[in-house]
């Protein structure tokens, strides 16, 4: 007898509420789940969530599909995603692309493949302005794959921390997909705290209030070289960022706006005049 599937389509009030419905679905053990459009999240449930729904959810509409559906639903939301000319993210049962760097990511639960506008600007100003030999940190690494893409773009010591203990297993099926040693990369679950010396170039995809906090500890481990990647917040919040980057030995030299996302790239400050350039 052909299992049946409960689907759940959410609709949440607003783009800022998505890594409350991810830290929500924790508790409702997705099978899988990927966001239709900024607002419209559907996931695959083993049984449909008892109880209210969470304020910032709006809407939620159920459906049951068959087994035969659920396989061929779930995977035809992942294709290639190219970054540019050199660089392709793909699911495993896709094909490979010919480019220089081939990257296979897994989609999972709550976790980076790439498709999110400040994954692909991260991803965007590590193909520019990586340089091979560089000593990366990825903090809120998820999948990893801004990690194994610096790896693959020549990277030296490489450093990814979480405070989700399933990124840690994501990370290691990414690893495997990449025939990358799960040893290349010193990763932790940890907080931010935890991690000692200086990186040339520091990427941090969590949010403004993490970025806030955080960002006199980041701008520290920052050499007079390095780059320093804030994104994972929307343009609402540029002027309080672009603030507290100020206050500090940072200035931004390049930003990247995508939708309703911005992504900035910061250096320490020195005697010459940087111009903001948008892409």
């Amino acid at each position: 007898m052909s299992r049946i599937w409960k689907k759940l389509t959410l609709r949440i009030k607003h783009e800022s509420y998505r890594e409350q419905v991810y830290l929500w679905f924790k508790d409702q053990e997705p099978y899988g789940f990927w966001e239709k459009d900024s607002l419209t999240i559907v996931a695959y449930l083993r049984d449909w969530p008892e109880g209210a729904f969470p304020e910032y959810i709006v809407a939620a509409e159920r459906e049951e599909e068959p087994d035969e559906n659920w396989a061929e639903e779930w995977r035809k939301r992942f294709i290639p995603i190219i970054v540019n000319e050199a660089i392709v993210i793909r699911p495993p049962w896709e094909p490979a692309i010919p480019s220089m760097v081939d990257l296979v990511i897994y989609p999972a639960y709550a976790f980076g493949t790439g498709d999110h506008p400040t994954t692909f600007s991260c991803m965007e100003f590590l193909s520019q302005f990586f340089k091979p030999g560089m000593k990366f940190l990825d903090v809120g690494m998820g999948s990893g794959i801004l990690s194994l893409l610096a790896i693959r773009l020549g990277a030296g010591d490489v450093t990814a921390i979480d405070i989700d203990p399933l990124a840690m297993e994501e990370l290691k099926r990414n690893c495997a997909l990449n025939q990358v040693p799960f040893e290349r990369i010193q990763a932790k679950t940890s907080d931010l705290s935890s991690v000692q010396g200086s990186f040339d170039f520091i990427v941090v995809n969590i949010g403004a209030e993490f970025i806030l906090e955080n960002l006199p500890l980041l701008s520290n481990m920052l050499p007079v070289t390095g780059y320093l990647v804030l994104s994972g917040f929307q343009v609402e919040d540029d002027s309080r960022i672009e603030k507290a980057v100020g206050m500090l030995s940072l200035e931004i030299i390049h930003t990247n706006q995508k939708n309703n996302w911005n992504t900035l790239l910061c250096q320490k400050k020195r005697d010459r005049n940087s111009q903001i350039e948008k892409y």
